[in-house]
């Protein structure tokens, strides 16, 4: 088994990180982590995760965190999308032709993690979630991710239950206590991008939140 975080973001590629990425893989080796994927904002690699791949002799993919009308996507297998690009349905039409594999990222978070935030009742329900159009065009889900409340990671988890999704998990870091706060475990061996994007059509792989129950309230990271 390996246990990768999926989810990372750095100050050379995302302007809202604060993680140096030469402290990158350190950081990740501190947590236990057998790889990690860089994720930056956009639709365009940065080339990043092979140089510290190669410089520092670690598991570091890459991908990209891409924005369309349905939420944020995780996409891998890529170098890069057109910037053209921002339906959800065009995006799994132009990614499933160039056999890359896409992730919805923390699905819920304006609608359970932002409520509790703000001391609200969460007004979303299992069956409205289970509708979204979303959920018929990614690979998996990201049930676990290091920003979402227990409570939305929860309802993530028993959402892809329901819908037969799998289920990622990703720190999606932006501060260096972050890196594997969250994390995907997979069955068998990851070796490079090539590896990850056929375990995920595969389905061999699940969520992780590792985090203590301090760091699962929805304010701990903005404390």
């Amino acid at each position: 088994m390996m246990k990768l975080d999926l989810h990372v973001h750095t100050n050379a590629g995302s302007g809202d990180s604060m993680i140096d990425y030469r402290d990158l893989v350190d950081l990740a080796r501190k947590a236990g982590l057998d790889g990690l994927c860089l994720t930056e904002h956009g639709m365009q690699k940065t080339g990043l995760g092979e140089k510290l791949a190669r410089e520092y002799d670690f598991l570091v993919i890459e991908g990209m965190e891409a924005g369309t009308e349905l939420g944020d996507i995780l996409i891998f297998g890529l170098e890069s999308l057109p910037r053209s690009l921002y339906r959800a349905a065009d995006m799994r039409q132009y990614v499933e032709k160039h056999g890359g594999v896409m992730i919805a990222a923390h699905p819920f978070r304006s609608e359970i993690t932002r409520c509790l935030q703000l001391k609200t009742t969460p007004k979303l329900t299992m069956e409205q979630a289970c509708c979204r159009p979303v959920f018929h065009l990614v690979d998996a889900v990201e049930a676990a991710n290091g920003w979402s409340a227990a409570e939305d990671v929860d309802f993530c988890f028993s959402l892809c239950a329901q819908i037969g999704k799998h289920t990622t998990g990703g720190s999606d870091a932006h501060m260096s206590r972050q890196v594997g706060c969250c994390a995907t475990i997979f069955e068998n061996t990851i070796r490079n991008e090539q590896d990850l994007v056929a375990e995920i059509k595969l389905g061999r792989f699940h969520g992780l939140d590792c985090r203590s129950q301090e760091q699962k309230t929805a304010t701990y990271w903005f404390s």
